[in-house]
């Protein structure tokens, strides 16, 4: 199994205003510095590197299969839509598998989506390859940052904070450094497995 990006975030899940005014700061001359450390306490939280293994805001991924298992399991919920299901017949030739091939359960949900043959078919043979499936879908709370829960959005902020404050010591990646208890706020948010 792979994934890869293909449509990052159109925006940020919190805004720099937004961080600012949680550290309280009316100058612009750290605004750069800001805006680094939000952008690196998103991508420690999100997408499939990121520590809660989920999408904050829309964005298209594409998972890649040797084959079809029995059930295809979504990763980074919440899954919005499933776009396309492509496959490499036995022929060697590359097919889209028809909308009503297949059924979505779990759309919109904290847990992954799944995908099952629908109800009377089966799924389609395959070359025996590597990456013989593409599953092409959108992920995330929403397009807009108020769409992104807001324990989510807190937890953001105080990384961010955190790398602020403590620029030398702290990497950009310190996740378990959150101050107050953000990280059991992550974990109650957190895919553990798919």
């Amino acid at each position: 199994m792979r994934l890869i990006r293909i449509t990052p975030p159109g925006t940020s899940p919190v805004s720099l205003q937004e961080a600012k005014a949680h550290l309280r700061l009316e100058h612009s001359d750290d605004d750069a510095l800001i805006d680094h450390y939000l952008q690196a306490a998103v991508q420690r939280l999100d997408g499939r590197d990121g520590f809660l293994g989920r999408a904050l805001i829309t964005q298209t991924w594409k998972l890649l299969l040797d084959g079809f298992p029995d059930a295809i399991t979504v990763p980074l919920p919440p899954c919005q839509a499933v776009a396309e299901i492509a496959y490499v017949d036995a022929a060697g030739t590359v097919q889209t598998l028809a909308a009503d091939a297949y059924q979505v359960f779990g759309l919109a949900d904290a847990a992954p989506a799944g995908i099952v043959p629908a109800y009377g078919k089966a799924w389609p043979a395959t070359r025996p390859m590597r990456e013989a499936v593409a599953v092409t879908f959108r992920a995330g709370y929403g397009d807009s940052a108020a769409d992104v829960p807001a324990p989510l959005r807190t937890a953001i902020l105080q990384l961010a904070a955190t790398l602020y404050a403590n620029r030398e010591t702290i990497t950009a990646g310190a996740v378990d450094e959150l101050p107050d208890g953000a990280l059991a706020t992550l974990a109650e948010h957190r895919v553990w497995a798919f």
